[in-house]
């Protein structure tokens, strides 16, 4: 694999986005010694949470309800990781991003100033909503309770939908990927899908 590629995850909570994005990260390992910034956007929120600090006991709270974080603090989080982490060469793998008109106008300048514009390229994992409540309450989080994915549903249709429309209307490669099949089905598409 010559280049490195930039990729942003979409797909609703239960679309299998985690299973895929670490697929196709030890794809990307077992293919090159090259680097990946990995943002795992609910890793990262998660793990403000559990500091304990001020931000992360709002942070906390706006969880425990499932509903969205304001654009300020996702908007911090990917740019501190990008800006502080890369240095050109790596693989950009994105996911729980862009969850609103201001993250995906940010996300995509920034990988524009960082001149991977042309390589950037977008994932979406489509399920259906029954298959999306079974799957969530089967793994048992303690954020998914019905009330939970109930809300999480309804704003990423209502939020994060638009943004495909969105890095469209900016050029940007939307790959739709059915989210139904066996994972490692999902996985082939999605290296098809990329070219890779």
């Amino acid at each position: 694999m010559q280049n490195p590629i930039t990729v942003l995850f979409f797909g609703s909570q239960g679309a299998g986005k985690g299973t895929q994005v670490k697929m196709l990260m030890d794809y990307l390992k077992s293919k090159s010694d090259r680097g990946i910034i990995h943002i795992d956007m609910g890793s990262e929120l998660r793990a403000l949470r559990d500091t304990g600090t001020y931000a992360g006991k709002y942070t906390g709270a706006v969880i425990d309800k499932g509903g969205r974080m304001p654009d300020f603090m996702p908007i911090y989080l990917q740019t501190k990781k990008v800006t502080e982490n890369f240095t050109g060469e790596e693989h950009i793998v994105a996911d729980g991003l862009a969850r609103g008109r201001e993250q995906t106008m940010c996300f995509d300048d920034m990988i524009s100033f960082f001149n991977r514009g042309e390589d950037f390229q977008i994932v979406s994992i489509e399920l259906s909503e029954e298959s999306v409540v079974k799957r969530l309450l089967a793994r048992g989080r303690n954020d998914d309770t019905e009330e939970g994915i109930k809300n999480r549903l309804g704003w990423y249709k209502t939020d994060v939908l638009p943004q495909l429309d969105l890095l469209k209307s900016r050029g940007r490669k939307v790959h739709i990927i059915d989210g139904e099949p066996d994972p490692e089905t999902i996985h082939k598409s999605i290296l098809a899908a990329l070219g890779i």
